[in-house]
């Protein structure tokens, strides 16, 4: 007879916020919580739905996450990082996995 186990599962998408918000809990979490750069982020997604890099394949894959092509940690300023933080020009739409081989997470060599 099957049996229930008593082991809470969590929802996964309470787990994938967890994540996102655990990656931004350092020195740069103060311009992820900007309120101007979540503004922008959302609009930017809303008009750039698909992976730019997954386009370039010919794949159409949905965007999860808003790149900076251009670190925002480059600015030497503050004024700087903000500039580059919420400049739409430095901004392209990518799968989470296009963003991390990006950020050199993902060893694709040959």
């Amino acid at each position: 007879m099957p049996y229930l186990s008593k082991r809470k599962v969590g929802n996964p998408n309470k787990i994938e916020q967890k994540e996102a918000v655990s990656r931004h809990n350092n020195k740069w979490s103060k311009y992820y919580q900007n309120r101007q750069w979540k503004l922008l982020r959302d609009y930017y997604m809303q008009l750039h739905p698909i992976c730019a890099d997954c386009a370039i394949e010919g794949r159409s894959v949905p965007a999860d996450e808003c790149h900076h092509v251009r670190p925002f940690s480059e600015g030497a300023t503050e004024e700087e990082k903000i500039q580059l933080l919420l400049d739409p020009d430095n901004l392209v739409a990518l799968c989470r996995t296009c963003h991390m081989k990006r950020h050199g997470y993902l060893n694709h060599s040959k």
